[in-house]
């Protein structure tokens, strides 16, 4: 199960990935500011083609609820 991106910060939920998902690499988040390289990073280091490119997004938030979608 994956940590709904409600009431948590970036670098928070973006380290409860690596928990909840094991078997993929999630890299380190240092900050909010970074979130769409980091996703991008973790989409394309992963091969996850049905997670929608962060770059459609505004914020973490919007994105990192279709992931948990997704995933």
């Amino acid at each position: 199960m994956i940590v709904i991106p409600d009431y948590i910060s970036f670098v928070d939920w973006s380290s409860t990935l690596q928990v909840d998902l094991p078997h993929i690499e999630v890299p380190v988040a240092n900050s909010e500011d970074e979130w769409k390289t980091w996703a991008l990073f973790l989409i394309e280091e992963n091969e996850l083609i049905q997670i929608p490119l962060p770059d459609q997004f505004s914020n973490w938030r919007d994105w990192a609820n279709f992931f948990v979608l997704y995933m």
